[in-house]
């Protein structure tokens, strides 16, 4: 295993089999970003969503995805191939890996899947974690790509100090508050509520972030939940958010996340009226 990545696997003090594999997975996404810069990855796209966040703005949740986006429409891209050398990118750090592609409608995915156990011996975990590790049991890192975002998606570069420096491209926050308003809106698991968007959403505004009005309704008309010609408004938005929390399960939507976060009394106060409230404070622009 590369020195750089035993060294960040240490400092996350892993103790548990939990530990541990939470850190693999933290690391290993980590190392697919560098994989990804280095084969020109970022010039067409910028990361997105709650692994953005937690690298770069430092969201306290774990996020399994990492998520991306196209800056503008290209119906000529194709994930698959930006993904040629990737495998063998990530395994010039020690790990052992096995990249497949998939695409579906807009969304072009891939999965990046590790063998838990082969990993642990790897990393020099302790026996007496990695023992009842069963022997096909894998780790999976989902990269998804929107290859027709809504709207030109405005974008910063910032510096991934590990395992390597490598520049990334990512939405700015106004973009990815928007993004995660849009997600907590709409996104629809059936039965289930996707609490993680709900917890990023508090932590949006705890940063007193200003969603971008624009790229918001651009998503909400490509999902068909806003049409017509009026331009959406900071009180439509609002309204939106309102009936939203009304409709909320707070209970499932706490136990969704409460396995990502790592304290769960962060969550003891989730209900309608916190959300309310949240959402009252949220300063609407334009973009």
């Amino acid at each position: 295993m590369h020195d750089a990545i035993r060294a960040m696997i240490e400092k996350r003090a892993p103790r548990s089999q939990v530990d541990y594999d939470r850190a693999i997975r933290e690391v290993l996404q980590e190392a697919a970003l560098a994989g990804l810069w280095r084969r020109g990855f970022f010039d067409k796209t910028a990361f997105y969503g709650g692994t953005a966040l937690r690298l770069f703005h430092g969201l306290d949740r774990f996020s399994e995805d990492l998520d991306f986006s196209l800056v503008a429409p290209d119906p000529e891209w194709r994930l698959e191939d930006r993904l040629a050398g990737l495998k063998e990118e990530i395994e010039a750090f020690g790990f052992s890996v096995r990249v497949e592609a998939k695409s579906h409608a807009q969304v072009e995915s891939a999965f990046i899947k590790a063998n838990t156990k082969i990993n642990f011996v790897r990393i020099e975990a302790p026996v007496e974690v990695s023992r009842g590790v069963e022997s096909n049991r894998l780790v999976k890192i989902k990269l998804e790509v929107d290859t027709d975002p809504p709207a030109r998606i405005a974008t910063e570069v910032k510096t991934l100090l590990e395992p390597f420096p490598v520049s990334v491209r990512l939405a700015t926050m106004p973009i990815l508050f928007s993004g995660k308003i849009h997600a907590c809106l709409c996104r629809s698991w059936k039965d289930r509520v996707k609490g993680r968007d709900w917890y990023d959403f508090l932590f949006f505004i705890a940063r007193a972030a200003t969603p971008d009005l624009v790229q918001l309704e651009a998503r909400l008309r490509q999902s068909g939940h806003w049409s017509g010609d009026r331009i959406l408004g900071a009180d439509d938005a609002r309204l939106m958010l309102t009936r939203r929390i009304a409709e909320v399960d707070w209970i499932k939507a706490r136990d969704d996340v409460a396995p990502f976060v790592r304290d769960p009394r962060s969550l003891e106060l989730w209900g309608k009226e916190l959300f309310a409230e949240a959402a009252g404070r949220i300063a609407w622009e334009l973009g």
